[in-house]
């Protein structure tokens, strides 16, 4: 996998790829950027990032290339999480800009609710990134935690990938902007009001 654009473009990175990550091919994630850029400005020095089962990272690392202040990295399996850590190095990323949760979203959300996460987890962020094992079906239960949890701020954009049978139930105030279909893989879009 290589970094798409940005100031780490074309970069390499991910050279171990683990059976049960699925990760977001250069094609997907240029058309996933190409999307975002009318909805969110990557080089504002404020924009914070979530990568929810962060997998190979891909999607965070490319939003700090293009000019994200930080992307927390929330990944469950210790030895991918390792990896994205590895990536990261690879890549000149310090660890203060791609800090690794190593547990599931929802734990990680519900810690979030409960104020146990470290002093440097921002309250909301302007740009989450989920993307769930299809075979779990869990993403309506992360869209329901992000939303009773308000982590994502006013007019910030959620990246959902799910497969074709899986149906989003969006919480209220939130609004599927453009949905890109790669195959069987959907990726919703979606802003909060």
């Amino acid at each position: 996998m290589r970094i798409i654009s940005g100031r780490l473009k074309g970069l390499s990175f991910g050279h171990k790829v683990f059976e049960k990550t699925r990760p977001t091919t250069d094609r997907m994630r240029e058309s996933i950027f190409n999307a975002l850029s009318h909805y969110i400005n990557f080089e504002d020095e404020n924009i914070e990032v979530l990568d929810v089962c962060a997998g190979t990272g891909a999607l965070g690392f490319e939003a700090i290339s293009r000019g994200a202040k930080r992307c927390i990295f929330v990944e469950k399996e210790l030895h991918i999480a390792q990896e994205i850590r590895h990536s990261a190095h690879s890549l000149g990323i310090p660890q203060n800009q791609s800090p690794i949760a190593v547990q599931d979203a929802l734990t990680f959300f519900n810690g979030f609710h409960l104020k146990q996460l470290p002093d440097y987890v921002p309250l909301f962020w302007n740009c989450i990134f989920c993307d769930p094992p299809y075979i779990e079906r869990m993403l309506n239960k992360i869209l329901h935690e992000i939303e009773k949890t308000n982590s994502l701020c006013p007019q910030g954009i959620l990246i959902a990938e799910h497969d074709d049978i899986e149906h989003i139930l969006l919480p209220k105030g939130f609004s599927i902007l453009t949905s890109l279909t790669f195959g069987k893989t959907i990726v919703d879009i979606i802003q909060k009001d």
